[in-house]
């Protein structure tokens, strides 16, 4: 069964909700067919690969702008207690190096690296989408890379201010508890649903070559950002309460749950956007046999 393109708005959905969703039979044999595995497989790679050259990116920016204090004060002593005596003295000298020596250098060659790879990685959520909405034709070389920097940089940045807002979000109300505690952790989880709401947003409405209607996209995001606020949710306990980095075996624990953290966030995303086009095409269905 072809997900074929559709114009079908999101009210004809919400008012026969039930019959537009998908079966589950039906929801497995598209989802085998697309091979989401596969793709969601590339997609972490690409993931996990533009990591690295951005935390150098970071550290690079922080030592031109003299803010070595958000090492040495906020994240040196969250790490210092998970990892041994000699292998924290080394990632502290890395860092330091960084921050100090080598600053203009992974500013720039940072920056250009995680900007390739976020571009790989939007390249193969762009395929995928194509792939699942049955995208009439494929974009030209010259269209597909500028798209794919673009998108992946608009999209990478608003995902890494969910992050950063669920990270160092705690740290702008220290020292308070009750009611206003647990209102904070709302604003907090709520600015970080809003910012990943843009990010897969951008993706579903731009990254196919067939743009999807705004309402459908805003329903689609909304079935990943809930998924995915639970799944980030227990990757962050795992690193604050089970992870142990002072072994090497312990480190490589560490990255191989991260592995399979960003791999369960690509089947995520693929699965929630395949739920959407199915939607679309049910009520698409509904209406027209109505």
């Amino acid at each position: 069964m072809a997900i074929g393109h559709t114009t079908a708005p999101l009210s004809r959905a919400l008012r026969r909700p039930l019959d537009a969703v998908p079966s589950l039979k039906e929801f497995r044999a598209e989802f085998d067919r697309h091979e989401i595995l596969t793709r969601a497989s590339a997609l972490a790679f690409q993931a996990l690969s533009a990591i690295v050259p951005f935390a150098l990116f970071l550290a690079g920016l922080a030592g031109i702008l003299s803010s070595q204090d958000v090492w040495t004060k906020n994240l040196a002593p969250d790490v210092r207690p998970h990892l041994s005596h000699a292998v924290f003295a080394v990632l502290d000298k890395a860092v330091l190096n960084v921050l100090t020596h080598q600053r203009l250098f992974w500013v720039t060659a940072g920056l250009a690296l995680t900007l390739w790879e976020l571009s790989g990685g939007a390249r193969g959520v762009m395929d995928a989408l194509d792939e699942i909405y049955s995208s009439p034709r494929r974009r030209r070389f010259g269209e597909r890379l500028w798209r794919s920097v673009w998108l992946g940089a608009a999209a990478g940045a608003a995902i890494v201010g969910a992050i950063a807002v669920l990270r160092f979000g705690p740290q702008l109300v220290n020292n308070v508890a009750g009611v206003v505690d647990v209102l904070a952790a709302i604003v907090r989880y709520a600015i970080a649903a809003a910012l990943l709401t843009a990010a897969v947003g951008l993706f579903v409405r731009f990254g196919p070559t067939n743009h999807q209607p705004v309402p459908w996209a805003t329903f689609g995001s909304a079935l990943i950002v809930a998924a995915w606020l639970v799944t980030w949710s227990a990757y962050a306990f795992y690193l604050t309460h089970i992870a142990s980095y002072g072994s090497i075996f312990g480190a490589f624990a560490v990255v191989i749950v991260l592995t399979t953290f960003l791999y369960l966030s690509a089947i995520v995303f693929l699965a929630g956007t395949l739920v959407d086009a199915l939607m679309r095409k049910g009520a698409d269905g509904n209406s027209a046999s109505s």
